[in-house]
């Protein structure tokens, strides 16, 4: 199974960080505006069991994942896993842990591309292509909002 990682610090403290990567209105402010994102439902909060639903448009059609939140320790990480959406299989980790000068998150993505007709096209490499795309507009993103410095775990 393809895997994916990217990983980044900030000059914050761990509970800050942690803070804003569980408000789901704070993952459209760092996508890229080219997937049209939008929360078509969630709570404010993300807690062990909530369910968010994104829709969006990439690879020129219109997309909806709808996941759950399976594994929640705050302040260290969570876990959510499509219940719903293009892909066969989709587990997203987020780990937070305090160094030196902030914390280090890391993100860790196990995915199978979408089957059918669509999964002659969008393969693993093509999905893998997509998501370094996708981070490195986040690490972006996420330096204006947070700041400090990031770095990328290939």
């Amino acid at each position: 199974m393809p895997i994916f990682e990217a990983a980044m610090c900030f000059a914050r403290p761990v509970a800050e960080v942690f803070a804003f990567f569980i408000r789901p209105a704070n993952l459209l402010r760092v996508s890229p505006p080219e997937l049209h994102m939008r929360l078509v439902e969630g709570p404010e909060q993300l807690q062990l069991g909530s369910r968010l639903t994104i829709a969006g448009r990439r690879w020129g059609l219109p997309q909806r994942m709808v996941s759950e939140v399976t594994v929640f320790e705050p302040n260290v990480r969570f876990v959510d896993e499509q219940r719903e959406g293009p892909f066969r299989h989709w587990v997203h980790r987020h780990h937070f842990e305090a160094v030196a000068d902030g914390t280090r998150v890391t993100d860790r993505i196990d995915y199978e591309p979408p089957g059918g007709a669509l999964g002659l096209l969008i393969t693993a490499r093509f999905v893998e292509r997509d998501l370094r795309w996708l981070f490195d507009y986040r690490e972006q993103k996420l330096h204006e909002l947070l700041g400090g410095n990031t770095e990328k775990k290939d």
